[in-house]
């Protein structure tokens, strides 16, 4: 898989950038965006009260194979564009991790 720009290194780890569906069918990395800008993220919970965010850093976590509290949600608390941290894990550890999806 070719590095994605979605990913970059941060002081504690390395930062992700999201486009989230949320009040999809199910909860999933669906794939990088066709710039590689970001990674597409469904979440079935529905964008209210937080409940979807919380549902993407568990989605996250479990993927990653992190706590909880190594992911960290960023920017983009009320919007679909998110920037997550995630601690202790590098740009290259998390882009080895990363589905091999091809850009939609």
């Amino acid at each position: 898989m070719s590095p994605t720009s979605a990913l970059r290194p941060h002081p504690e780890g390395s930062t992700l950038s999201l486009r989230v569906q949320p009040g999809a069918r199910k909860s999933a990395l669906v794939g990088p965006t066709a710039d590689g800008a970001q990674w597409r993220v469904a979440v079935a919970a529905p964008p209210v009260d937080g409940s979807a965010n919380l549902a993407l850093l568990r989605l996250l976590a479990s993927h990653f194979s992190l706590s909880r509290s190594s992911v960290r949600l960023l920017h983009g608390e009320h919007s679909r564009d998110k920037v997550v941290l995630l601690r202790g894990l590098g740009a290259a550890q998390a882009e080895a991790l990363l589905p091999a999806v091809p850009p939609a």
